[in-house]
């Protein structure tokens, strides 16, 4: 970390070690000496053959719950629940797939809708993938997006048979029934409650995703303390409200955008007492990548019609930024069709991303979702999304550098956090190349 007058000796030093006459009495030249000789190795596009990084299966679109800011069109009448031919001509593609790639392991996700709704078609898929690796001597790995809310049964399945479920929690009773009602207004929170018990006791690894608004912001800390306490969840995954015009309809407002990236990094701190990972999708990560979503990775994502896509939302709101992100089909005759030139449509679709171009996040952030944040002709300037990640990012530097009572003084701060949020580059000056710093 540097100001303002240790940037300017920082690039004056690497442009004159550049020229071969850089100065080793500068406080600053073994970094800039550091930064030229390992340039920066921006995350690869995907090219080749078709290579995802896990099998997604949409068993149905149907969903038990009412949530008011669900906009997956569980509402809307869709092709039902996936067929068993299907989901095990699905499986089979897969791993043939990822033994033609040398894989070792299969990996596996189920979305919805809510995918248990469906409990049958997930059977189907896990025993086939199950019996396949046994087969192949290779590694099965199941994961599941769910709100928890079917019989004890059914919770014990996942526990006995996945390695990850990632149980949607909203906070408290209260919370969690008014965000995450049943329909005819019945209340989610007893049988969600008991599935998180139950996961968090068996062997699979329980992720508590927490959706927050303008109602529970407040009490992030509260939620993550009990969060802790009472599940032991290996993670908790925070993430924003998106506004929709049911979320309008029933008043419920996404969060401030500074006040959510204050309570997130206060609700860190309390999980790392716990041993508990508190994480926010967009902040640093173990690795680099130019994608933080499915798109871009070739992850083929099944369809219960058949469609092959590289994303679980649904087609309209692709079509509505521009995008098409089907790529493949299980055709009438039952063969699996899939088109190259579309794969490598999609692949080039994270490649340009101008408001990411001089942003600190852009290698582990990405743009955040390719439909709802980054898509083509999406305005330069900074949203909420961006404004709430670059300040988590500039705390999570700071924390990795031990500087926790800098990170405190800025959170503190709201004139240096709008600055910082706000700051339209963060790339050294020009005459640097831009893939030697960033």
């Amino acid at each position: 970390m540097v100001n303002r007058s240790g940037m300017l000796e920082l690039t004056k030093q690497m442009k004159l070690i550049t020229k071969m006459q850089g100065d080793p009495k500068s406080h600053l030249f073994e970094l800039a000496s550091e930064i030229l000789q390992h340039p920066f190795q921006f995350p690869p596009i995907k090219k080749g053959s078709l290579n995802p990084e896990f099998l997604g299966i949409i068993p149905t679109r149907s969903c038990n719950g009412a949530c008011i800011y669900c906009d997956f069109g569980v509402d809307k009448p869709y092709s039902g629940k996936m067929t068993y031919k299907t989901a095990a001509m699905a499986t089979d593609w897969f791993v043939s797939l990822m033994e033609k790639h040398n894989r070792k392991s299969i990996d596996i996700h189920f979305f919805g809708g809510e995918p248990m709704m469906a409990f049958d078609v997930i059977e189907v898929v896990v025993h086939r993938a199950r019996l396949l690796a046994a087969q192949k001597h290779m590694i099965p790995y199941f994961e599941i997006s769910t709100n928890g809310i079917y019989s004890e049964k059914k919770a014990r399945f996942l526990g006995s048979y996945f390695n990850k479920v990632v149980l949607s929690l909203d906070g408290t009773e209260d919370i969690q029934n008014f965000h995450r009602p049943l329909p005819d207004g019945e209340k989610s929170f007893e049988n969600a409650i008991q599935t998180a018990h139950i996961i968090s006791d068996s062997m699979a690894e329980l992720c508590l995703r927490c959706c927050i608004s303008h109602l529970n912001i407040e009490r992030m800390e509260e939620i993550t303390h009990w969060y802790c306490e009472t599940f032991k969840p290996s993670v908790i995954n925070y993430e924003v409200l998106c506004e929709t015009p049911a979320t309008l309809s029933k008043s419920l407002l996404p969060p401030d955008p500074y006040d959510f990236a204050i309570n997130f990094i206060k609700s860190r701190e309390i999980g790392k007492k716990h041993g508990v990972h508190v994480v926010y999708a967009s902040d640093i990560g173990a690795q680099i990548t130019n994608s933080s979503c499915p798109v871009g990775k070739d992850t083929a994502i099944f369809s219960p019609d058949g469609r092959i896509s590289n994303c679980y939302l649904l087609p309209e709101r692709w079509h509505y930024v521009g995008l098409d992100l089907d790529f493949g089909i299980i055709d009438k005759d039952g063969a699996i069709q899939i088109n190259e030139q579309k794969i490598e449509a999609i692949r080039k679709v994270i490649s340009s991303k101008p408001r990411c171009d001089r942003c600190i996040c852009r290698w582990h952030c990405a743009g955040g979702c390719h439909v709802g944040n980054s898509y083509p002709g999406c305005s330069d300037n900074y949203d909420n999304f961006c404004i709430q990640t670059r300040i988590i990012v500039a705390c999570s530097l700071l924390s990795a550098l031990g500087m926790r009572q800098e990170t405190e003084l800025l959170l503190n701060d709201k004139e240096s956090l709008r600055k910082l949020a706000l700051n339209d580059s963060d790339l050294l000056p020009d005459f640097i190349p831009a893939k030697s710093i960033c």
